[in-house]
């Protein structure tokens, strides 16, 4: 009788305890209304739907991250039904499949609290019911690993059912420790990865240009750090077009306040783009007056007067001039040199100096250009633009002799990076050649050739060969035109003038060889006629000369005449 009665009374427990374990926790009605139906779009339009929870009340969110992969647009549905997009992207690990996000919450939206005690292994945990599971799932952990040497990777012996993916993971109390993942091997395990791991995740300023961050078309949170930021600010500056980076650069803005460079950039944004931004003449106008709002905003931002007026006056000087129909309130050169000389007024900084010598130089003032440039040059700032605009200023004002202009020049060469500096030495190669500096313009040639790592085409070899030439280097230009040749072997010209090499060198027959050829390729090329009648003196054959020299005359070359007055009367 005793058996009988222990035996009822152990099976009275057992019953006792599986209707309590059927009996819903407290905390599972809180815990559902922070639970979240992600569903993201691709440009294509191809949509996946997962889950996820709310982790802070302004509405910070973690959700699996191969939802998001490709996604354009995510839009979460709550426990009532109200759909919220998601705004901004808040870190991601493509290697753990996790991410963090925002949506645009009206107010505080329900989350979990986390778990403030370590989670042991061989705890039992708990994950909340789906549509499809109607009761708590519970299990017992089997084994802890670690994440980046910090945090926990959990693992329980227990299924996890479709509908439970992207789930918290919880204590007895309610509390969340970690977001379910399936087990990939197939052997029907649950994983959970730390939600305070989740949390950690930040996007720093590189890191846009990974693909754990590229392959999401949806706005990405700006870094910490407003300098940080700015670098982000740049990435995207080079990707969008006008009105998607007007939409970042008001997003900056909502992140960094207080930031007075964020407002002079939208206001740069405003006034160059306001074409792509707006479609009417009057919308465009209203662009210049959004963009003097926000000009004035970052005056109010910055305590730097000085440097607030230059910027005013740097981008009221770059838009007048950069369209000279516009006729419209202060956007003029006038109202740009009065905000100047407010600025230089304050504290006179060279780079004050430079937009005054540019100013200078747009109203054709070049002697004060030339002043303010050689400021800026004698300053720590001077660059090869400053000592180019310099040269240019001196050439303009008239009196100056081609060495000083020359000099200045070379300065700009000598401190400009290369794509720069090829450009000022090809000009400075002209002036060389004008005041008969022949060796010196060869030297900027090899100059040149340096600065291009030696990708230079034919032009390049003939007009070298020509200064040479004039050097007497015969045997230089005589490889310089055989290279253009053999880079462009059509071209009439490079034959001709290798004729008139090899006629210098005293070898009339290669050189008619040589004009014969630019003569098949350009039959009415009048000087080749007469390159071909000198050859042709300089073999004692003066009919036929003379008859070439005629031709060169018919054909309208400028200086044949005395030739056919020499040997052909």
């Amino acid at each position: 009788m005793r058996k009988v009665f222990v035996f009822l009374f152990t099976a009275l427990q057992v019953v006792a305890v599986a209707t309590a374990q059927k009996k819903p926790p407290k905390w599972t009605g809180k815990v559902s209304k922070a639970i979240i139906t992600v569903e993201t779009t691709t440009k294509e339009g191809i949509s996946k739907t997962g889950n996820g929870f709310f982790i802070r009340e302004n509405g910070e969110a973690a959700a699996a991250y191969d939802l998001f992969i490709n996604a354009e647009k995510a839009v979460v549905t709550t426990s009532t039904g109200e759909k919220l997009p998601v705004t901004h992207i808040l870190g991601a690990d493509d290697m753990y499949g996790v991410i963090r996000f925002r949506v645009a919450a009206s107010g505080k939206t329900a989350f979990l609290t986390q778990a403030k005690t370590v989670i042991p292994s061989g705890s039992t945990v708990y994950i909340p019911p789906s549509k499809e599971v109607k009761d708590v799932t519970q299990g017992a952990i089997s084994e802890i690993t670690k994440v980046n040497g910090a945090y926990d990777y959990y693992k329980i012996e227990t299924p996890l059912p479709k509908s439970q993916e992207g789930y918290p993971l919880l204590n007895g109390d309610g509390e969340v420790f970690a977001l379910t993942q399936a087990d990939a091997s197939g052997k029907g395990k649950t994983y959970g990865i730390s939600v305070a791991y989740i949390k950690s995740l930040q996007i720093a300023s590189m890191d846009l240009f990974k693909r754990t961050y590229s392959d999401i078309g949806i706005r990405k949170a700006w870094p910490q750090s407003a300098e940080d930021a700015q670098i982000t600010l740049l990435f995207y500056a080079s990707r969008e077009d006008a009105p998607a980076y007007l939409e970042t650069l008001n997003d900056f803005i909502s992140a960094f306040p207080a930031h007075a460079e964020s407002y002079m950039n939208r206001a740069a944004h405003y006034a160059y783009h306001r074409k792509e931004l707006a479609s009417t003449g009057n919308e465009q106008l209203n662009m210049l007056d959004l963009a003097w709002t926000d000009m004035e905003k970052a005056e109010k931002q910055t305590k730097n007067r000085g440097e607030s007026y230059f910027n005013k006056a740097k981008l009221i000087f770059g838009i007048a001039t950069g369209d000279s129909t516009l006729r419209y309130k202060d956007w003029n050169v006038k109202t740009a040199t009065a905000y100047l000389q407010k600025a230089i007024s304050v504290e006179d900084l060279p780079i004050y100096r430079q937009l005054e010598g540019d100013i200078a130089f747009y109203n054709g003032d070049y002697e004060k250009a030339f002043d303010a440039y050689s400021i800026v040059n004698r300053s720590p700032v001077a660059s090869g633009l400053s000592y180019y605009l310099a040269a240019k200023s001196k050439q303009q004002a008239g009196g100056a002799g081609n060495m000083e202009v020359i000099a200045l020049i070379d300065s700009a060469v000598a401190r400009s990076p290369n794509a720069e500096a090829r450009e000022y030495v090809l000009e400075s190669v002209d002036l060389k050649i004008q005041a008969g500096l022949y060796e010196l313009a060869v030297k900027d040639y090899d100059k040149y050739y340096m600065l291009t790592g030696g990708d230079v085409g034919d032009g390049f070899y003939y007009y070298r060969e020509q200064a040479k030439f004039r050097t007497n280097d015969l045997d230089g230009a005589l490889k310089d035109i055989e290279k253009a040749i053999s880079l462009n072997r059509e071209n009439a010209i490079y034959h001709a003038e290798m004729a008139s090499i090899y006629l210098r060198l005293k070898d009339p027959d290669k050189a008619q060889e040589c004009v014969e050829k630019a003569i098949a390729l350009e039959p009415e090329f009048a000087s080749a006629y007469r390159i071909l009648g000198i050859c042709l003196i300089r073999r004692d054959k003066k009919d036929d000369a003379c008859k070439n020299l005629e031709k060169a005359k018919e054909l309208g070359d400028p200086v044949v005449d005395r030739l056919i007055r020499e040997h052909c009367n």
